[in-house]
């Protein structure tokens, strides 16, 4: 039998006591955890748990007219009462030209492209804070809760839709051929609410002030689109300096690809023309980037949203 070379130290021997002062406040810069972002696995990730934002969009759909008298009937008269406003404040004013298409349809474009971004940074702002109960029991990707949001959102606006297509009737009116290019912009402005609605979900639910001040944000947000003063309005062709000149439409549509979107829509879907390129390709770009940020933001924070919620 081959005896062991050395003993095993002793339990005394293994306890270490530290004086309380040898003990550093922080932990070092060496092993402090740092959180990597890998957005290719978490957008993977995300399409395995699709099912996961279906139930949960199925859930808040179900509950948000639960209660209501009406029922769903509520998602087909709020943008119509927002219609009635714009027609009695704005119809008859000539400073917001609109190509001699009937106002109600002009506006009521502007507000369903307004009202789906509005509703989905709003709610889709809060959806963390709304869900925390789930959010610390469960491991599917948080993601989940503001995109399912959007997807109501989704819904609600789909049904919007039916008063525009009476609007059409009433006015012996039809969409334009070129209305096929619809879907592009559609596809624009979901990229462009998802980015900002992610980046809002995750900043919000650590400052949770933002909560309040997001409403007026997005009150004042509509005077700064095109939904009642036409797009034509930012000039396409502005002096800088010397021989020097901008196309603000351009840099509009990067920081704000809802304008492009909405002047789109109307000018292919009640005119028949076509896309204005350099506008909208601006808003692809800027749309793509609002959407790559704001899930790398969301990525980069959430392992703290169990522990703040």
């Amino acid at each position: 039998m081959v005896e062991p070379s050395s003993a095993a130290p002793s339990f005394g021997e293994r306890l270490q006591v530290n004086e309380l002062a040898s003990i550093p406040d922080e932990p070092s810069d060496e092993i402090l955890y740092h959180h990597k972002v890998r957005l290719v696995e978490s957008a993977k990730l995300l399409w395995g748990h699709r099912e996961i934002i279906y139930t949960l969009a199925e859930r808040d759909f179900r509950v948000q007219y639960k209660q209501a008298t009406l029922g769903i009937l509520w998602a087909v008269l709020s943008p119509l009462a927002t219609l009635a406003i714009f027609v009695a404040v704005f119809a008859r004013v000539k400073a917001f030209p609109h190509s001699g298409i009937p106002y109600a349809l002009y506006a009521f474009v502007g507000i369903l492209c307004w009202s789906f971004f509005a509703s989905c940074v709003g709610a889709g702002g809060s959806s963390l804070l709304s869900n925390k109960a789930l959010l610390a029991k469960t491991q599917f990707p948080r993601e989940c809760f503001p995109l399912e949001t959007m997807l109501v959102n989704a819904l609600n606006t789909v049904l919007s839709w039916i008063p525009l297509a009476i609007l059409f009737v009433i006015f012996g009116r039809a969409p334009a051929i070129t209305t096929v290019w619809v879907p592009l912009f559609i596809v624009i402005e979901v990229m462009f609410a998802a980015g900002l609605m992610l980046t809002m979900s995750s900043v919000i639910i650590q400052m949770r002030d933002l909560q309040q001040v997001l409403p007026i944000l997005l009150s004042l947000g509509i005077f700064m689109t095109p939904v009642i003063w036409p797009f034509t309005y930012i000039p396409d062709h502005f002096h800088v300096v010397g021989s020097f000149y901008v196309n603000l439409q351009v840099v509009y549509g990067f920081f704000n690809p809802l304008g492009p979107v909405i002047a789109n829509i109307r000018a292919t879907m009640l005119l028949g023309q076509n896309p204005t390129w350099a506008p909208l390709i601006a808003a692809i770009v800027g749309s793509i980037c609002s959407l790559a940020f704001g899930f790398r933001i969301f990525k980069r924070l959430e392992v703290n949203f169990a522990d703040i919620a």
